[in-house]
């Protein structure tokens, strides 16, 4: 019972807190509360970011304790996971050290990763772009317009083309991610009123 209750009685006076402090009239108090609740949420997710890498630590030692596939792995991602934090907590995050592991083994690795999404696009826009039906077919058309129209052998073909893939951009695609925010923003907001109001309890775990 406690374990369901407390949870809940948090989340409804956190988010009521900082609602008022939002849409009711200036209140020196309610502001203050709403902004401490505001912080307290920081720490609480600094102390979660911890508990996830206690967990990655003990979930690791174990694949490699086992010998489970991808153990090698495993080491590599504890030895940088160790040794970074030692040297963040100890000597700094602006510490000579600290900087070159940043700029020579960390952005390289992620520059590397993210160059792999344009083989992943390129591979998600041909299954997308199959003529199956019309839906398909208006996409396509779209999306080889702007495509065209930002090369110059499009205004080659058509000298109107980059005009007409610029006006594509500005009103029709952007109308479509307005309207995708807006829904959104719209499911947040009734995602949280259902969580203040005891409504949505899968946070609590265990199927509650």
């Amino acid at each position: 019972m406690t374990r369901r209750t407390v949870p809940l009685i948090i989340g409804f006076l956190a988010g009521t807190i900082v609602l008022g402090k939002y849409f009711l009239p200036q209140n020196a108090f309610l502001d203050s509360l709403g902004t401490d609740v505001v912080n307290w949420r920081t720490i609480v997710a600094a102390f979660a970011l911890g508990l996830g890498a206690v967990n990655l630590l003990g979930t690791h030692t174990m694949r490699i304790a086992r010998k489970e596939k991808g153990w090698d792995a495993s080491i590599v991602l504890l030895a940088s996971l160790v040794t970074f934090t030692a040297i963040g907590l100890f000597k700094g995050t602006t510490s000579p050290v600290y900087q070159w592991g940043f700029n020579y083994l960390y952005q390289p690795i992620y520059s590397g990763i993210s160059s792999l999404l344009a083989f992943m696009i390129t591979s998600a826009s041909y299954r997308s772009f199959r003529f199956k039906d019309w839906q398909s077919g208006v996409l396509m058309l779209g999306a080889v317009i702007v495509m065209l129209g930002q090369v110059g052998i499009g205004e080659l073909l058509f000298r109107g083309l980059p005009a007409v893939s610029s006006w594509i951009m500005a009103v029709p695609n952007t109308a479509g991610m307005r309207g995708i925010a807006i829904g959104g923003a719209l499911g947040a907001i009734a995602l949280s009123l259902r969580v203040i109001l005891g409504l949505e309890r899968g946070y609590l775990g265990g199927g509650q």
